[in-house]
């Protein structure tokens, strides 16, 4: 049955053709053990190679090394090659300033892309129970349709031939053919947000509907359907008022359409993108005006053109934050630690992208914890702060745009709650 299911989802999403060379992700978990069985038996009639990575994070020291050796053994007995990274992945999450999940997935795809050079496809073990758990932690953190749309089959050269498998039919699966796996001791915890929802939020809805993950997997196609039409009209769309590096009477479209434009806008110009902003912008197509969107860029609408322009500023100091002292004046520093020191604490894993520290921008807002509206920057400092201290006041942001101001605190975006785990601390320093 289930490998039925595997090679009607290959051929559905045309995932493989003759001749291609398949590099898997095994990490030693019953998924992707699965994922290695399933290929091995169906090389021969589809006609491909298999190759397979596995990357040791040096986060569970001893039982890390186990996953190595039981990768290393498993590929042996099935006769397929293997290539194995050893990446210490603590150090370099304390390097980047990024949460240790992102830090160890940037660096997997980083060395499967390498393994597969450009002719290679890459085969990770992506189960239905891992697409259901994603639009849920999608949902909770607020999410538009593509969002909703959760894992696709194919990427790029990504493949996921699991899509339509439980993670219960993969255990039945090797339970069936005798073959044991290694379980991550930190997928028992529920000290990480996806396991709050794995082992407590999805099992109530299976006990609302026995039929859960049928239900979510013809949900999931209804909404990958509709997600696909929109995208066509709104590319279309793209094209008819995209002119000389402009966007030209885009007012005239519908809010929806003219949202998914704008975001297309702002991805091909490598700006930043967030619901707040692509809202903002929308208003701004029919007001006219000007909006900050980072740094020294600004989106300006004149008579009905949507444009991008760029303003320098001798004063604007920036760089990225590192863990431990920053400084961009002279008469203070902000100190970030993963201790929680400081009397302003930032979720981690609520960042979207680099944190960069910086002097004042002109037309930045931000919505302050505990306030239930956002307010310009430029208001907080005419009323609270003496005109000589104004230049020289810290801030920190994303790519969605302010998360911390010094003497305001956090954005409420960025505040942590109840199942915050990667903590970062601010803290000035005057010298």
């Amino acid at each position: 049955m289930l490998r039925k299911t595997v090679i009607n989802t290959l051929n559905e999403y045309n995932m493989l053709k003759s001749g291609d060379r398949i590099i898997v992700a095994v990490s030693g978990g019953a998924d992707s053990v699965c994922l290695l069985h399933i290929l091995n038996s169906l090389k021969e009639n589809f006609n491909i190679t298999l190759e397979a990575v596995h990357i040791n994070h040096c986060i569970r020291g001893k039982e890390s090394d186990g996953d190595e050796d039981f990768c290393t053994r498993l590929c042996n007995n099935l006769n397929i090659p293997i290539k194995v990274y050893r990446i210490d992945i603590p150090k370099l999450t304390k390097l980047s300033g990024k949460s240790t999940e992102e830090t160890a997935r940037d660096i997997r795809y980083e060395k499967f892309a390498e393994c597969a050079g450009e002719n290679g496809k890459i085969a990770t073990a992506h189960t239905l129970s891992d697409n259901a758990e994603t639009v849920i932690f999608n949902m909770i953190r607020g999410t538009g349709l593509k969002g909703l749309c959760g894992i696709p089959p194919v990427r790029g050269n990504i493949i996921r031939p699991l899509i339509n498998i439980t993670r219960e039919q993969v255990e039945d699966f090797l339970n069936h053919i005798n073959q044991d796996f290694k379980t991550d001791s930190t997928n028992l915890s529920d000290d990480y947000t996806r396991n709050k929802i794995r082992h407590k939020i999805i099992p109530i809805m299976q006990e609302i509907n026995s039929g859960f993950y049928k239900c979510f997997s013809n949900e999931q196609k209804v909404l990958k359907e509709e997600n696909s039409y929109l995208e066509r009209i709104s590319e279309d769309a793209y094209i008819s008022h995209f002119q000389n590096n402009s966007l030209i009477n885009i007012s005239q479209t519908s809010h929806t359409i003219r949202k998914r434009v704008i975001s297309k806008f702002l991805s091909d110009n490598n700006l930043p993108i967030s619901f707040d902003k692509i809202n903002e912008i929308s208003i701004l197509s029919e007001t006219g005006g000007k909006i900050n969107i980072c740094k020294d860029t600004f989106l300006v609408c004149k008579k009905d053109c949507l444009f991008i322009e760029k303003k320098s500023d001798s004063l604007f100091l920036e760089k990225p934050l590192e863990i431990g002292e920053n400084q961009i004046f002279e008469n203070k520093k902000l100190i970030a630690s993963k201790e929680k020191t400081g009397n302003v604490l930032i979720d981690m894993d609520k960042v979207c992208g680099k944190i960069i520290l910086h002097s004042r921008r002109y037309g930045d807002k931000i919505k302050l914890c505990g306030r239930d509206f956002t307010c310009s920057v430029k208001k907080l400092l005419n009323e609270n702060v003496p005109a000589q201290n104004r230049p020289f006041i810290h801030f920190l942001s994303d790519d969605n745009g302010l998360i911390f101001m010094e003497g305001f605190g956090a954005a409420q975006r960025v505040a942590p709650d109840e199942f915050s785990e990667n903590i970062l601390s601010i803290e000035i320093l005057k010298l």
